[in-house]
Order: structure tokens, then C-alpha cells, then sequence
């Protein structure tokens, strides 16, 4: 068989995906005996060079972490294109299996087929659905309807290279229609705005559009494979995690901070050479920020619930926890350690400020 060739930048998708569902799985199936996972654009499972893609990923890494556990991972994989279905079969076939994992394959378009899914995963078990499209994802209100359930997350790839060239064409206004399911984006401040600013305003509206209670990005831009003019310094799509559980959206923020091109971008593109100034956020800034916003509030705040409270902040746990102490050293606030001890910070101890 012949493969398409996976390219350098795209591998980010697959990193992020090997480095969150394991703890995904293992901490919903500490409270739940059945798993789902959806991939709505499957491919062929495999790449030039006999290079896993998110199918085989996936499902190796659920035989791995199900061994002898109580839980079970149920793994569906949608692709559109008969022969690539078929493919993915043969691929997922050869691979070895145990008793708590199953999988389907189904040749059927994603973007008529998950409306019809959703009704036959049952309300409320966990499920994670990989959106990884070439072009447009399935429509907004049918990610609404996945994320009703309150322990659903989404994962998916906004093709903003895509979009962005189709915005102000009006011969493809409809591709916009079906994402949204209506026209109103026509009147949306990023329809006559240019460059940054639209990317910027568009990526609002669009996360404001998914009823999620936590959403976190994370930036893909083109990489010298693709031979874009430029392309280091464009975006080519956005990674977007929507989810409903707090711990969720602060387990993929430290998965995605450790792949940028620099220390905590969240900012990607296969060289180390795209960043001409460093964006790398600095404790000091946060420092700042909890002393202009939190210190002198008498507030008593968990160190997870202000990591929540804060979380569109680029900073992770350790940041936290950094600048707390320096606040702390500088008798700025108090901490009363539930958890931890001496001088540590972790879940559970309380901050006051």
C-alpha cells in the first residue's frame, strides 16, 4: 500500500493526543467501566515510512493502559472515503487486542454521521471526540450536542488557512453556513477586519459559538515542508480542547506548553527558527498579575481552584506554584499547607491573600 507522507508539523496533533488520552483514560475509568473514543476523520491509519496515524495511535495506547483494569475503551473511527476505510480496517486488524477493547470502522461523511452517533452512545459516559479534518469540521451545533454531555471533550483542528481564504468568498459563503448552521458570521467584526486582527476576532467568535465551560488553544503555523512564503510566521490551524471539567483544561494546557517552539508559547512550527522575539511568558508577569488582582482581596483560594479560576492565563502549575512562594517569601500572602509540606504547594493547600 502506498501512504501519504506525514508531515513534520502535523505530528503536534498526534504528540498532544498520545500525551493526554492515557491520564484521560485512567481517570475517567477510575469512575467509570465503559470509555468512548471518536476519530470523525480517521484516514488510513498509517503514513509514508509505516508511520502511525491517530487510529493505531490510539489504539495502542488504549491496549496499554487497559490491561487488567477494570474499564473498558470502546474506539470509533469515521472516514469518508471508501478505500481509506477500508485500508484503516486492514491496518486496525493486524494490531493485537484484548478483552476490554472494541472498535468499529465506519465509511460514513462526519458531518451527517455524528448527529446520528450521539444518539446511540449512551448520556453522560465519557467520551472524547477527535475532530481532524481537511478542510471544515463538522457543524458548531452538532459539537454543541456532544458537549451536553457533561463529561464529553472535543479535541479539534480549525483549518484557519482554510477559512480564512474562503471568508470573503462568496462562492464558498456556504461552507461557512453549514459549519455555523447560519449566516449571522456575515455580520461578525472579523468579516472586514485583515491579517491578525481578523485571525484573532474570528478565533473568538468561533470558541464563543461552542457552549463549552473551558476551551484552550493552541497555535500550528506553517512549517518549511509546506513551502509557504512566510509560513513561519503564519498560523495554519488552531488545536482547540472544549471540554466541561476544569482538571481536564489544566491537564492539556501542560501537555501543550511543553511542545511550543519556545518554553510556553503554545505556539508550534517544526523549526526552532519561527519565533523572531521570545513570547515566552515570565514568572514575573504572573508575580504581577496575582499581586494587581488578588493580593489585598483577603480571599482564601485552593491552589487548583485559582489555576481554574485564571486558566486562559499562559502559565501552568509550576508557574503557579513558583510565584506563589516569591509572594509568600515577600510576606505578600500566606499559605496554609492542607498538602503539602514546609515549603511545597500543591492540590489542596490554600492560598491567602
Amino acid at each position: 500500500m502506498k501512504y501519504s507522507k506525514l508531515k513534520e508539523v502535523s505530528k503536534a496533533k498526534h504528540h498532544i493526543l498520545q500525551q493526554y488520552f492515557p491520564p484521560w483514560a485512567k481517570i475517567l475509568g477510575s469512575t467509570h467501566r465503559n470509555l468512548f473514543y471518536v476519530d470523525c476523520f480517521a484516514g488510513e491509519g498509517k503514513y509514508e515510512g509505516n508511520e502511525p496515524g491517530s487510529p493505531l495511535i490510539i489504539l495502542k495506547k488504549a491496549r496499554d493502559i487497559t490491561w487488567n483494569k477494570p474499564y473498558c475503551i470502546h474506539l470509533i473511527f469515521v472516514e469518508k472515503n471508501e478505500l481509506y476505510a477500508e485500508k484503516l480496517k486492514q491496518n486496525l486488524k493486524a494490531e493485537k487486542l484484548n478483552s476490554q477493547i472494541s472498535y468499529k470502522v465506519f465509511s460514513e461523511d462526519s458531518r451527517y454521521f455524528i448527529k446520528n452517533l450521539l444518539k446511540k452512545i449512551p448520556y453522560n459516559i465519557p467520551v472524547f471526540f477527535f475532530i481532524d479534518p481537511y478542510g471544515y469540521p463538522i457543524s458548531i451545533p452538532v459539537i454543541n450536542k456532544i458537549l451536553q454531555n457533561k463529561h464529553a471533550e472535543v479535541f479539534l483542528n480549525l483549518m484557519w488557512f482554510q477559512i480564512n481564504r474562503d471568508i470573503n468568498n462568496p462562492a464558498a459563503a456556504h461552507l461557512l453556513d453549514k459549519m455555523f448552521e447560519h449566516s449571522e458570521w456575515l455580520n461578525q467584526l472579523f468579516y472586514k477586519e485583515h491579517g491578525t486582527e481578523r485571525e484573532k476576532k474570528f478565533l473568538e467568535y468561533f470558541c464563543s459559538q461552542v457552549h463549552s465551560q473551558y476551551h484552550f488553544h493552541f497555535r500550528i503555523r506553517f512549517d518549511p515542508e509546506d513551502k509557504m512564503r512566510g509560513g513561519n510566521k503564519r498560523t495554519k490551524y488552531y488545536l482547540i480542547h472544549f471540554c466541561n471539567h476544569p482538571k481536564a483544561i489544566l491537564l492539556m494546557k501542560n501537555i501543550m506548553w511543553k511542545l511550543g517552539d519556545e518554553e510556553g508559547t503554545f505556539d508550534y512550527s517544526a523549526t526552532s527558527q519561527g519565533v523572531l522575539f521570545s513570547s515566552t511568558p515570565n514568572v514575573d508577569q504572573l508575580i504581577e498579575y496575582l499581586n494587581t488582582y488578588y493580593v489585598g482581596t483577603n480571599r482564601n483560594i485552593e491552589f487548583t481552584k485559582l489555576q481554574i479560576e485564571t486558566y486562559k492565563l499562559p502559565f501552568i502549575e509550576k508557574h503557579y506554584r513558583d510565584a506563589i512562594k516569591t509572594l509568600e517569601f515577600n510576606k505578600l500572602v500566606s499559605v496554609k499547607r492542607k498538602k503539602s509540606k514546609k515549603t511545597g504547594i500543591k492540590e489542596g493547600d490554600i492560598i491567602c491573600f
